[in-house]
C-alpha cells in the first residue's frame, strides 16, 4: 500500500518533520534551492540569495561518479579546502572516510541519484591527533544529462565549533547517521480488482 503526504499516518508525517527540522538551516537552504531548480521554478528571483547565507558558497562542492569506486570532486569551495588543508579537487570522495563507513557513504550517494531526490549523512570529521567536529553533508542530484557519469551538488556543513580543530586539518570522517532521499511517489503499490 503507498501513500500521499496527506494520507501519512501521523506517526510517520511526525518522523518526517523531524528529520526535516534536523537539518541545518543552511541544509535547509540549499535542499530548497535544489527543489525549487529541479522543478524549473520560474520564480527563483523569489527565494533565498546567496547573500542571505555567506558562509554556504565555500561549503558547496560537486562529486560526480567516473567509475564504480570512484566519485570524483569535481569543485570543492574554499571554505572546505581550508578545513582539509589541500586542494581536493580531482580525489575520489570515498577516500576521505573511514574504510568501513564508504559502503554507507556510496549508497547515500547512489540512492540520491537513484531516487532524483536528496540525502543526508551526519558524521564526525577529525584530524591525525583526534580532534573533531560534527558535520552533515547533503547530496542533491544535477540533471546533467549523463546517466554513466551522474553529478550531485553537496554542501559539507559544520554543525559544531570549528575553533575544537585548533587548526589542525582534517584527515577522515565517521558517520553518525543516514537520512536517505525521500522515496519517489509511484503511486498506489497495490490494486484490487473484483
Amino acid at each position: 500500500m503507498s501513500f500521499s503526504n496527506r494520507q501519512l499516518p501521523t506517526s510517520l508525517k511526525r518522523i518526517k518533520l523531524m528529520i526535516e527540522l534536523k537539518a541545518h538551516p543552511n541544509t535547509r537552504a540549499i535542499i530548497e534551492a535544489w527543489k525549487r531548480l529541479s522543478r524549473g521554478d520560474s520564480h527563483l528571483i523569489e527565494g533565498p540569495m546567496a547573500h542571505d547565507y555567506p558562509d554556504v558558497v565555500g561549503r558547496l562542492f560537486i562529486v560526480q561518479r567516473t567509475d564504480v569506486e570512484d566519485y570524483s570532486l569535481r569543485m570543492v569551495g574554499a571554505g572546505i579546502q581550508e578545513l582539509f588543508g589541500r586542494e581536493l579537487v580531482e580525489h575520489n570522495f570515498l577516500s576521505l572516510w573511514n574504510a568501513t563507513d564508504k559502503m554507507v557513504v556510496k549508497t547515500a550517494v547512489e540512492t540520491a541519484i537513484e531516487c532524483a531526490s536528496p540525502s543526508l549523512i551526519r558524521a564526525t570529521a577529525q584530524t591525525l591527533d583526534g580532534k573533531s567536529i560534527e558535520i552533515e553533508i547533503s547530496f542533491s542530484p544535477l540533471d546533467t544529462g549523463n546517466k554513466e557519469r551522474p553529478r550531485l551538488l553537496c554542501l559539507y556543513q559544520t554543525l559544531s565549533d570549528e575553533a575544537a580543530l585548533k587548526g589542525r586539518p582534517i584527515y577522515r570522517h565517521f558517520i553518525s547517521s543516514l537520512y536517505p532521499p525521500k522515496p519517489k511517489d509511484t503511486g498506489p503499490s497495490l490494486r484490487i480488482v473484483q
